[in-house]
């Protein structure tokens, strides 16, 4: 996690000379599991819906581009489902650090400006659970105590309300895809376990220019 913030950090002095907002997002994140293959029994692995929180810095310089540094908190646990409907989970969450670049499909000047986002970063899954010595489906998959770092790439769109000269409402949506964290959600032996991860984020948030 250390290496998370000092990323942040990193990027945000990166971009000090262009800052010209600051602002604060709440919303949730919803992901699709993937099946575990070579099984008897259908089982899909993911993670559970949960709340996200972040903020973010960006930059204004032009009548319709701009740039965005993010870091979002989600609090996501691991689960195993099975199609006998037996479930399982575990404690996890997982930390986001992103650029975006942002085309506004109005110009700065307007009061309501639509926008789409496309941009890149790391994501960092770990499980926060306690493990045992027995938990059910683990002839499928484990999950584990650990932590695992992505890349990860990001598309997605929102609108900006301007609310004062110098505070604005946002409504976001982002779409966070990275390769399933094996290490986390780790497959059994002689089943495997792998493909893509859709986090898809909507969050309402308010910013501030400066």
């Amino acid at each position: 996690m250390s290496k998370v913030f000092c990323a942040v950090l990193l990027l945000g002095t990166c971009a000090l000379g262009q800052q010209r907002e600051i602002g604060f997002l709440g919303g949730g994140g919803f992901l699709k599991g993937l099946p575990v293959q070579d099984t008897s029994l259908p089982v899909t692995a993911g993670f559970q819906a949960g709340p996200a929180v972040g903020f973010l810095i960006g930059h204004d310089l032009y009548s319709r581009w701009s740039g965005e540094i993010r870091y979002v908190f989600e609090h996501q646990n691991l689960k195993l489902t099975a199609a006998d409907g037996t479930a399982v989970s575990f404690g996890g969450q997982a930390h986001v650090v992103q650029y975006d670049v942002v085309f506004h499909t109005r110009p700065r000047n307007e009061k309501i400006r639509p926008y789409v986002a496309m941009g890149g970063g790391i994501k960092l899954y770990r499980g926060t659970g306690t493990e045992t010595a027995y938990r059910p489906l683990m002839d499928y998959a484990y999950l584990t105590r650990t932590q695992e770092l992505k890349p990860m790439f990001a598309v997605g769109g929102g609108v900006k309300v301007r609310m004062s000269r110098r505070t604005t409402l946002r409504i976001d949506l982002r779409d966070q895809i990275t390769r399933f964290p094996e290490k986390v959600i780790a497959p059994a032996p002689g089943t495997k376990l792998s493909g893509w991860l859709h986090d898809f984020l909507p969050a309402v948030g308010i910013s501030w220019d400066f």
